[in-house]
């Protein structure tokens, strides 16, 4: 971010009226979400808390999306890792080839 960027961004976050623990929570919810992008993947984690934080306070992102993605994301994951359970189970009932 550049200079104007970062006073804007202190000035957004200064002025903001809502809850500033929701804010906190969602973003840092948002950035492990933004954290899984190509783009962000190699990013400094304080450069992707600062996207989140000013994603959330400007309002590109609502809390509502944030949430719905994050669920469906937590509900892939847990079903990936359901299914190398199963394999992994099946794997070992198969009996060895020599």
């Amino acid at each position: 971010m550049s200079i104007k960027q970062d006073k804007e961004f202190d000035a957004k976050l200064m002025n903001f009226d809502g809850d500033r623990y929701d804010v906190v929570v969602l973003a840092s919810i948002w950035a492990k979400e933004l954290k899984k992008k190509d783009e962000y993947k190699n990013q400094p984690n304080a450069v992707v808390i600062k996207v989140a934080l000013d994603d959330i306070i400007s309002g590109k992102v609502s809390k509502e999306e944030v949430l719905k993605i994050s669920k469906e994301n937590l509900e892939a994951e847990l079903r990936a890792q359901e299914e190398a359970r199963r394999e992994a189970e099946r794997k070992a009932k198969e009996p060895m080839k020599l």
